[in-house]
């Protein structure tokens, strides 16, 4: 389910980008949410530690000059950090799912960054949209 929820995810995330001109977090944030979808505090944990990865960034960017590459890699760096922070906790309380884990430690600084470059609200709308669409491809295809 990982590799085709992926797969899709960049498929989706390109074509609505092409279309519609937003990036709905990046292109492997859908297949990523998408597979959170069934798992509500997963979810919740995962858009937790984006906002506090682009409030961080938005803090940093006030005293530290941040563009281009280096904007992104420190908003994927504090997005690793807080999930490896986040994961420590977290599997204190639950197992954690190993097969995830690598690409969770990204994708929060992915979905940070488009929240900064193209604002919060157009980039959830288009995750809404991209991540659902994802999820029943996926289960579809995988039927």
């Amino acid at each position: 389910m990982l590799t085709v929820s992926l797969a899709i995810g960049i498929v989706v995330s390109v074509l609505l980008t092409e279309l519609i001109g937003i990036s709905p977090g990046g292109v492997v944030v859908p297949g990523y949410v998408a597979l959170l979808l069934d798992r509500p505090a997963a979810l919740a944990g995962f858009f937790v530690i984006s906002a506090a990865t682009y409030g961080i960034l938005r803090l940093l960017s006030k005293v530290l000059m941040l563009y281009g590459a280096r904007r992104f890699g420190v908003a994927v760096l504090v997005g690793l950090g807080l999930s490896v922070g986040a994961q420590l906790v977290w599997s204190q309380l639950e197992s954690p799912y190993i097969e995830w884990a690598g690409l969770g430690y990204i994708v929060p600084g992915l979905l940070a960054h488009q929240l900064d470059r193209q604002g919060v609200l157009p980039t959830l709308l288009m995750l809404a949209i991209a991540a659902p669409l994802v999820r029943v491809s996926a289960m579809v295809l995988l039927r």
